[in-house]
């Protein structure tokens, strides 16, 4: 039975996700709904994370991600840009 009602949850929710009808409020609803009937501690452990998370983007990327967009932050107040025309001039070939 719980696995049927996780299905009718889940089909619910793609049919009122993809036509689009689902507003913020009515998805908040639907996912505390499924949480009442969750009995999954690994599952209700990541939602604790994610709730307990307060972590910036920033800290999550790696050091080498970081300095490229250091590097590219650098170049753009030093004038080395190329305008969308350009790139796409030089490689449209392989788009």
């Amino acid at each position: 039975m719980k696995k049927l009602n996780q299905l009718r949850f889940y089909s619910l929710t793609l049919y009122m996700t993809n036509t689009k009808i689902m507003n913020i409020e009515a998805r908040k609803v639907s996912i505390i709904s499924w949480i009442t009937h969750l009995d999954d501690e690994e599952i209700l452990s990541k939602i604790e994370s994610l709730q307990n998370s307060e972590s910036d983007w920033w800290e999550t990327i790696s050091k080498d991600e970081k300095d490229e967009i250091e590097q590219g932050l650098a170049d753009i107040k030093n004038g080395k840009t190329k305008s969308h025309n350009e790139v796409i001039s030089k490689y449209e070939k392989w788009l």
